[in-house]
C-alpha cells in the first residue's frame, strides 16, 4: 500500500514537471484531466462493476 502511494506521488510530480518544461500551464491541464475522467471515464467503470456484481449475484441464485 505504501509503496502505491509513494508511486503515484512520483507519477504527479513527474507529469508535473514534464509539462511545465514544455510550457503547459499545469494548474489549468491538470484539474480539467481530472474532471474529464470524472464526467467521462468513471462512470463506465462504475456502470462495468454494477453489471459484473448483477451478474454475480443472479448466478449465485
Amino acid at each position: 500500500m505504501k509503496k502505491n502511494v509513494i508511486m503515484g506521488i512520483g507519477i504527479i510530480l513527474a507529469l508535473w514537471l514534464i509539462l511545465e518544461l514544455a510550457g503547459i500551464n499545469s494548474s489549468y491541464v491538470i484539474p480539467n484531466v481530472v474532471e474529464w475522467t470524472i464526467k467521462f471515464i468513471l462512470p463506465w467503470i462504475f456502470l462495468y462493476w454494477l453489471i459484473r456484481l448483477t451478474k454475480s449475484l443472479e448466478k449465485h441464485r
